[in-house]
């Protein structure tokens, strides 16, 4: 199951990098080095990174809200359950807020550690928001 959902975070996170590179072009500062071809760099700040930031917090509170997955965890044949009853709006919301804890120090380390050493596989965001992620 671990596997799994890391595969499905590296979906999400592609779709997302996809929205960054474009709002980038549009709003911010995009860029390739021409003399090599194979740089680039993109960066967003001030009101068009504040909006970035609210749409991927928007992209996985809404996906697992109403759909029950995100595009990623779709893919890997994942959704986000309630461990008692039905899944609220602020149990999807507290497990995303706290995907900032489980995103220390890089590359999610803490979450994928605290996943990696539970038998249910569950991030610090599941442990407090009594959620898990379960086959599909």
């Amino acid at each position: 199951m671990l596997g799994k959902r890391v595969v499905a975070a590296i979906i999400d996170i592609v779709i997302l990098a996809v929205v960054f590179f474009l709002m980038s072009a549009v709003f911010g500062d995009a860029e390739s080095d021409t003399s090599d071809g194979a740089s680039f760099s993109a960066n967003l700040d001030g009101l068009p990174a504040l909006v970035y930031f609210l749409l991927v917090i928007g992209y996985y509170i809404a996906a697992e809200f109403y759909l029950g997955a995100t595009p990623g965890k779709k893919a890997m044949g994942l959704k986000v359950v309630s461990d008692s009853g039905p899944l609220t709006i602020g149990a999807v919301i507290l497990r995303n807020v706290l995907r900032i804890v489980d995103g220390l120090p890089i590359f999610y380390l803490v979450g994928f550690i605290c996943a990696a050493v539970r038998p249910d596989n569950k991030r610090i965001g599941d442990i407090v928001a009594k959620t898990s992620v379960v086959a599909a």
